[in-house]
């Protein structure tokens, strides 16, 4: 199930009379109207999600070596703390600060 899926229930399933069984037939026009509900509501969640910039609060992350005729390339580790420095990147704390996260872009709700 998708995001508009889950919302479309929620909607369907809070405004289902009470006390009605569960195949309650809702007009045609009225699907229509909380389907389109559903997808509006999707939208906007998308679209707020994309418009978010978060911060990384707490990173490892490494590069495999490169193997080449000497050697390889040293492996190479990427620390982020934002509540401290990590013992091999004392710029840590900074540069989870500075640091940016964005959701570029969603499969089809």
């Amino acid at each position: 199930m998708g995001l508009k899926d889950d919302i479309y229930t929620a909607l369907i399933t809070n405004i289902q009379p009470e006390g009605v069984e569960e195949n309650f037939d809702f007009t045609d026009k009225a699907n229509r109207k909380v389907e389109t509900l559903a997808q509006d509501l999707t939208n906007a969640i998308i679209n707020w999600v994309q418009s978010q910039e978060f911060t990384i609060t707490s990173m490892q992350a490494s590069q495999v070596g490169i193997p080449t005729p000497f050697g390889p390339i040293p492996l190479a580790t990427v620390k982020i703390d934002e509540n401290s420095s990590a013992p091999d990147n004392p710029l840590s704390g900074v540069e989870s600060l500075t640091s940016v996260v964005k959701l570029k872009t969603v499969k089809d709700a």
